[in-house]
């Protein structure tokens, strides 16, 4: 296996197959993959899950795998309704300013509780888009207890079929290494909600598993 790929990277191709619930990957000092722990729905088998991953990891990074090192969990639960419940919403998006700076506040809710995110720093029309995002991402950060840490790469607004797109690029960093994430949303009303979703569109996925 390419020292290049990492545990996340595994964790992504497993998590985008259907019926699984999340996944845990372990791997020794070599890089190499040592366990891997999936909970899964259940509409589908153990044995199943199994080749599904078996297939995966072939087709993905040419991986095989000896099919003890796969453990396979189900419940009963269906995972979009966990998703859904574990989803942090928009509440209010604020910007105040002071000259050439400005700072960009995130409000978000999940059940009735509700996370609140701050970045400050120049605010020119482009770049308070970037605060904004900035600041959805400390607020998500401020709703789990685990240590990483999200970097804004990149944000642009593109059109397509005649409607304004927001796109951003998030690299989440943990202790098993980074991974690229990337979210987006229509800017229907208002582009502030919109940036806001599109960043929410990046992590939502990846926070309702791993909180």
């Amino acid at each position: 296996m390419s020292q290049n790929i990492s545990a996340s990277d595994i964790e992504s191709v497993i998590l985008s197959l259907s019926d699984i619930v999340s996944v845990s990957v372990i791997l020794n000092s070599s890089g190499k993959i040592e366990e891997i722990h999936i909970l899964t729905n259940s509409r589908k088998s153990p044995k199943q899950i199994v080749r599904d991953v078996e297939s995966a990891l072939i087709a993905k990074f040419n991986i095989e795998l000896d099919h003890k090192k796969i453990s396979v969990a189900q419940t009963h639960f269906e995972s979009p309704v966990k998703y859904e419940n574990a989803r942090l919403k928009f509440t209010e998006v604020l910007i105040s300013m002071n000259g050439s700076t400005g700072e960009a506040t995130v409000r978000l809710s999940r059940d009735d509780n509700v996370y609140s995110g701050t970045t400050s720093g120049y605010c020119s029309n482009q770049n308070q888009f970037r605060l904004i995002a900035s600041a959805t991402l400390n607020a998500v950060k401020s709703s789990i207890e685990k240590d990483f840490q999200f970097i804004l790469e990149d944000l642009t607004i593109i059109s397509l079929g005649g409607k304004d797109v927001v796109v951003v690029l998030v690299n989440m960093i943990t202790d098993r290494g980074e991974e690229y994430l990337t979210g987006s949303a229509i800017v229907k009303q208002d582009i502030w909600r919109a940036v806001v979703n599109a960043t929410l569109a990046s992590v939502n996925r990846r926070i309702s598993i791993i909180s």
